[in-house]
């Protein structure tokens, strides 16, 4: 590929040094009737152009370029101006005359005055040496500068060889597996191991030294967070290089570490399909209705457990699912405890995703009857079924407006409110900034969680609100 200017008498090449001239590089034109005009303001006789070659910012005019966004562009139909430039190498001429005119001048004695009495010139203090940019001379910043500029140069050029090199070597790859699989070499065995680390980020899982890496630790306890049985999987089956669980508890609950959570996960759980497998509780109903003892919870099975305790948090089983392996717990404040905790580890964007889970009030879902039967029952309580035409009209004003300037619904424990509070609280935190607004609308979601667990687990020294 070319990497100068196609002008017969330009000498720019597409480098570092140019570029921070201000000088840009365009390629010719597809449109066969600009080429041309293009072709023919080169003036090269013969020349013809491919879809590499280029012409340099200094054949056109200032008004031809289009500098509104971070690329240089070229205004549709623009012609470069004429790229010849007669060369300028003509030897000087040697006569007399012209050798003569090239010597400097005598100075003018006429215009010259009577000296004044010489005094005694002052002392000079001499200046000592400092070692500062603002010192150098202008040939030093320069030589400065070419260096800095050969050695961007050279880096840049490494990182196309290196680029290359991953280029060359997955081909090999790609080819090394398909003669494989023509010779018959690969069978389904190996290729199922081979896909298991196909998209792996190895860099995330080799440990260098005795300590883990910031952002390895948060990969750790993501993974973790969203799959306890693959985790697992990949430490103990695999023996990939992965913390043990408890030491992700430590680094959660000291705050060293803050796991991510996958919002499209929890806008998908969203869904009456997926959202079934974790809010029929056909095979626990009993279970939850006996108020279960707190040594059962500790004896459940992680599917079970995850069924029955996945919407104390709203459409949000992956919480219980990164819970359940904290136990056993000592009470009922424990389990609470861990799960609040995992909630406040939580970035800012899973945060949000957790609140997008929960339905508005008197919004659809209620209409249509999706809700699930948790948060049916705590609508019907404080009388969101029941509303008037005028009530319901101004509440999904209310809502639109809210979700419209945080990008989440209304979020209100309704069992420790009223019909007619709930009204007045969600018109005086419209007027909340966003990072106050969640984290109000996340104390809630806790107020909630927190009376849920209690008509699940029978604890008798339970706190009272």
């Amino acid at each position: 590929m070319p990497h100068s200017c196609s002008s017969l008498t330009c000498t720019n090449r597409f480098t570092v040094e140019t570029r921070a001239r201000g000088i840009s590089f365009h390629r010719f034109p597809k449109d066969r009737v600009l080429r041309r005009k293009w072709e023919k303001a080169v003036r090269r006789g013969g020349f013809a152009s491919n879809s590499s070659t280029m012409l340099c910012s200094e054949h056109f005019r200032p008004e031809d370029f289009d500098r509104t966004g971070q690329t240089v562009r070229l205004r549709e139909g623009t012609v470069p101006v004429c790229c010849f430039k007669p060369p300028d190498n003509k030897a000087p001429r040697m006569s007399q005359t012209s050798q003569k005119a090239r010597e400097p001048l005598p100075p003018d004695t006429s215009k010259l005055v009577k000296e004044t009495p010489t005094q005694p010139e002052p002392k000079s203090v001499p200046v000592p040496a400092v070692d500062h940019a603002y010192a150098s001379t202008p040939e030093e910043l320069r030589v400065k500068l070419s260096e800095a500029l050969a050695r961007v140069e050279s880096l840049e050029r490494d990182k196309r060889n290196a680029k290359d090199r991953e280029r060359r070597a997955r081909n090999t790859v790609s080819c090394l597996l398909e003669d494989l699989e023509v010779k018959k070499i690969l069978n389904d065995e190996l290729k199922e191991r081979l896909d298991i680390y196909s998209d792996l980020p190895v860099h995330l899982l080799s440990k260098h030294s005795h300590k883990y890496t910031k952002e390895q630790r948060e990969f750790a306890a993501t993974l973790h967070f969203h799959g306890p049985k693959a985790y697992d999987y990949l430490r103990e089956s695999l023996h990939i290089n992965l913390p043990h669980p408890h030491t992700l508890q430590k680094w959660v609950s000291s705050g060293e570490t803050k796991p991510d959570l996958n919002t499209t996960m929890l806008d998908t759980s969203r869904q009456e399909d997926d959202t079934a497998q974790y809010l029929d509780f056909s095979g626990c109903r009993a279970a939850v209705r006996e108020n279960m003892e707190l040594s059962r919870v500790n004896e459940l099975p992680y599917e079970e457990f995850v069924k029955i305790f996945g919407n104390v948090v709203e459409r949000c089983p992956i919480v219980a699912a990164a819970v359940c392996s904290q136990r056993p717990f000592a009470d009922v404040d424990a389990l609470e405890a861990a799960i609040c905790d995992f909630i406040d580890a939580l970035s800012e964007s899973g945060k949000e995703g957790i609140l997008r889970c929960l339905p508005e009030l008197a919004g659809q879902d209620l209409q249509a009857q999706t809700l699930s039967h948790e948060s049916k029952s705590e609508q019907s309580n404080v009388g969101m079924d029941t509303l008037g035409a005028e009530e319901g009209y101004t509440l999904s004003c209310l809502n639109e407006e809210y979700k419209e300037r945080f990008g989440f619904p209304f979020v209100i424990c309704t069992r420790l409110s009223e019909k007619a509070s709930i009204f007045l609280e969600i018109r005086n935190r419209i007027a909340n900034g966003c990072t106050e607004e969640r984290e109000r609308a996340i104390e809630e979601v806790k107020k909630i969680c927190r009376l849920r667990l209690r008509d699940l687990v029978h604890n008798d020294a339970a706190a009272q609100f």
